[in-house]
């Protein structure tokens, strides 16, 4: 049983992952409402909704990793053949059982009659037994194309929340945090220029900022406008 919650769950990609490093604009009520689902852990649907980037895969990650116990993440996305893996009936139990169920990128089973089949089991499993589950699409439940009546119904019935980018000035707001907490000092127009030759998406941002913060400290460097220069050009070889 636990090699195939391995197998199917894989947990421990991400594990580092968690609430704390969540930069709330302009997310905030969504993150709010994740957090009241971890803390009062009652018999609650919430959905989270929003385009690639934007922190829903974050926010579920965050959460699988604030409860304690076995939280199943799943990520509907990794989960092709062989589905009937996780319709087995011990792993079926185990994961209506869970303190907290997070499903990924539900969009992708969409239009799909036995996996939208499991959606509405699962739910009905969890919400009998007084336990929360999570969920995360690209798009609103109302506007995706299931096939199933009564799944439909039951997810467009629950708390939604739709996320969204943060604007220039929020995206600065964030970057000079993330800079802050990794002790990286980073003025005003480097931020700028960093957001305008830079992918926006604030993954690929901390991912970059880890790059610089490592290389400022190898060179006894600041990080100016040519250093950010240097380093692009470097990472884009």
């Amino acid at each position: 049983m636990s090699e195939m919650r391995q197998l199917v769950l894989p947990l421990g990609v991400k594990s580092q992952t968690s609430l704390e490093d969540f930069y709330p604009h302009p997310n905030a009520e969504a993150l709010r409402a994740v957090l009241n689902l971890v803390a009062e852990r009652q018999s609650h649907c919430l959905y989270l909704y929003g385009p690639g980037g934007v922190g829903k895969s974050h926010l579920l990650l965050g959460a699988a990793s604030a409860v304690a116990g076995w939280i199943p993440y799943l990520d509907c996305s990794d989960i092709t053949n062989p589905f009937n893996m996780i319709t087995d009936p011990e792993m079926f139990s185990s994961l209506a059982e869970a303190p907290l169920l997070c499903l990924d990128n539900v969009e992708t089973w969409a239009g799909q009659r036995d996996k939208e089949t499991f959606f509405f089991d699962i739910y009905n499993e969890r919400m009998g037994c007084g336990h929360p589950i999570l969920l995360a699409g690209r798009q609103s439940p109302q506007l995706t194309e299931w096939v199933l009546p009564d799944w439909a119904s039951r997810v467009s019935a629950g708390l939604q929340y739709a996320l969204r980018f943060p604007s220039d000035a929020e995206r600065s707001v964030i970057l000079q945090e993330m800079a802050q907490r990794r002790g990286l000092q980073i003025g005003m127009d480097a931020t700028h220029y960093l957001l305008r030759h830079y992918p926006r998406d604030l993954g690929a941002l901390d991912r970059m900022l880890s790059v610089l913060d490592t290389r400022s400290w190898e060179q006894q460097r600041e990080v100016t406008i040519p250093f950010i220069r240097l380093c692009l050009a470097a990472e884009s070889l």
